[in-house]
C-alpha cells in the first residue's frame, strides 16, 4: 500500500517507497478471511467443532449436556445458549482474544438489516425487512405510487414481459440492476413470495425497457404494502416432532415423524426460450429456510422431464440441510427425507427402483439420483395436489387468490 495522507516513504534516490502490510485493514478484502481465520482457531481451540455444511456454524456441548452453537458473518457473531451463565462464559471466552463492548451480547433486534422478535414464552422468532423496504421504495417510488401501493397485493401479473435489443432505460433515469440487487436481497433473508417475480425481473437486467421498470416498481409497491411481512418459527411440538405449520394447523401431507418437508414444483417452458423455472421450498417449525427459484439450464422436453429436474435440485438442497442438522444433532430419526410432488410420472419414475425407463433416457442421469436416493431410503416422494403445492408460487406469477393463499403459509406479518 502507499503511506497514508500525512506520511511519507522514499527511498534513497527519492523515489517513492510501497508498503508491504504484515496485518489486514478492515474493508480490505483479505480482512474477512483474516478475521476468519482469527476467530476460527479461537474457537477450535476453546472446544468448538465447525460445521462441515457450513464451516461458519460451530457448536459445543458442555459438560452437563448444554450446547451453544455460534454462527459468524465476517466480523459479526450470532450465537444461541440455553441460559445466562453459558451467555455469559462464552462472552468472557472471546474477550481473551477480542475486543467486546459491555453493551454487546444481548438478544438480537437487527442482523444483516432484519429485524428480528423473539418471544420465547410464546415460541416464537419473527424476522422481517421492514426498514430496508421502506427505504427502498421512498428511494424509487413516487407519492402517487407510493399511494398507489395500498391496492397492490400481488407482486407481478401474469402478462409476459418482452426483451429489449438494447437498455432504454439510462441509470440516471431509473437504476435498474440496483434495485434488483436490493430485491435480490429482500427476497434471499425473509421474502420468498416474490423469488419468482425477482427472478423474472433479474433476467432483464442486461436491457431493461419501460415494461420492465413498471414491473420492477410493482414489485417494490407490493412490498411497501407489506413490509411486516415476514418468517415467523415456532417451537416445536413436544408430543411430535416439529411438524409443518399449514395455515395454522398441520400440513395435510405432514405425519408429525418428519423434521423437514420439502416441495418441488416447476412450470413448462414457461421462459421465452422455453426454459422452464424450477421452484423448491423446504419447511422447518412452520416457516421455510430454504427456498429457490431458478430458471432451468437446459430446455425440458416435456412436464415429466421439468418436474424431475426440480425434484433433484430440491433432493440434493433437501440432504444438504438435513445432514447439517444432524451435524448439529437435530437428526430426522432415520426416517425419509419427504418430497412432495404433484407430478405423477415424476413420481413414478423416482419410485420404479434401479432401472432404465426408455422415455427418460435422454435426463437418465438425474432420474439414477433420484432412484438412488429412494432405494436407499434417503428420500421418498409422496404426491401432492397442486392446489396444496407450496413450491408453486416460485415458478411463475399466479393471479391473486392463490398467490395470497400460499403466500400466507411462507410468510406472516408481525404483531403490533
Amino acid at each position: 500500500m502507499r503511506a497514508p495522507p500525512g506520511y511519507s516513504s522514499v527511498n534513497a534516490d527519492g523515489c517513492e517507497e510501497i508498503w508491504e502490510l504484515h496485518k489486514a485493514i478492515y474493508g480490505l478484502k483479505q480482512a474477512s478471511n483474516a478475521f476468519w481465520n482469527a476467530i476460527h482457531s479461537h474457537l477450535i481451540e476453546k472446544g468448538f467443532e465447525s460445521i462441515l455444511g457450513d464451516p461458519c456454524l460451530f457448536r459445543r456441548v458442555a459438560l452437563d449436556g448444554s450446547v451453544i452453537l455460534v454462527c459468524t458473518y465476517i466480523d459479526d457473531v450470532t450465537y444461541a445458549v440455553s441460559s445466562q451463565e453459558a451467555a455469559d462464559s462464552f462472552l468472557s471466552e472471546l474477550r481473551e482474544r477480542f475486543v467486546i463492548d459491555e453493551g454487546e451480547g444481548k438478544p438480537i433486534e437487527w442482523l444483516l438489516g432484519m429485524a428480528v422478535s423473539q418471544d420465547l414464552a410464546a415460541g416464537t422468532v419473527h424476522m422481517h425487512m421492514e426498514l430496508a423496504i421502506t427505504k427502498l421504495a421512498l428511494g424509487i417510488l413516487t407519492s402517487e405510487e407510493i399511494v398507489k401501493s395500498r391496492s397492490v397485493r400481488y407482486p407481478m401479473l401474469a402478462q409476459p414481459l418482452s426483451r429489449e435489443t438494447e437498455n432504454l432505460v439510462p441509470k440516471d433515469q431509473f437504476d435498474y440492476l440496483s434495485v434488483i440487487g436490493s430485491l435480490l436481497h429482500i427476497t434471499n433473508c425473509v421474502r420468498p413470495d416474490v423469488a419468482a417475480s425477482v427472478g423474472v425481473l433479474s433476467r432483464f437486467s442486461n436491457s431493461p425497457g419501460a415494461m420492465h421498470v413498471r414491473a420492477c416498481k410493482r414489485v417494490v409497491m407490493y412490498l411497501y404494502n407489506t413490509r411486516r411481512y415476514g418468517i415467523t418459527y415456532r417451537r416445536a411440538d413436544e408430543h411430535k416432532s416439529v411438524p409443518l405449520m399449514y395455515a395454522g394447523a398441520q400440513h395435510p401431507l405432514s405425519n408429525g415423524a418428519n423434521l423437514l418437508q420439502v416441495f418441488a414444483d416447476s412450470d413448462y417452458a414457461g421462459d421465452e426460450t422455453r426454459r422452464s423455472t424450477m421452484g423448491t421450498v423446504t419447511m422447518m417449525n412452520g416457516g421455510p429456510i430454504s427456498w429457490s427459484s431458478v430458471l432451468g439450464k437446459t430446455v425440458a422436453t416435456s412436464t415429466c422431464e421439468a418436474e424431475v429436474n426440480a425434484a433433484v435440485y430440491a433432493a440434493k438442497d433437501a440432504l444438504h440441510v438435513s445432514r447439517m442438522l444432524a451435524d448439529l444433532g437435530y437428526a430426522n430419526g432415520g426416517k425419509p427425507l419427504q418430497i412432495a410432488e404433484d407430478n405423477s410420472a415424476c413420481i413414478a419414475q423416482a419410485n420404479s427402483g434401479l432401472r432404465h425407463v426408455r422415455n427418460a433416457k435422454h435426463y437418465e442421469v438425474k432420474l439414477r439420483f433420484l432412484q438412488q436416493l429412494v432405494v436407499d431410503k434417503d428420500v421418498e416422494f409422496v404426491y401432492c395436489p397442486t392446489d396444496l403445492q407450496l413450491a408453486d408460487i416460485f415458478t411463475k406469477p399466479l393471479d391473486e387468490a392463490k398467490f395470497v393463499y400460499f403466500r400466507d403459509q411462507l410468510v406472516s406479518e408481525a404483531k403490533s
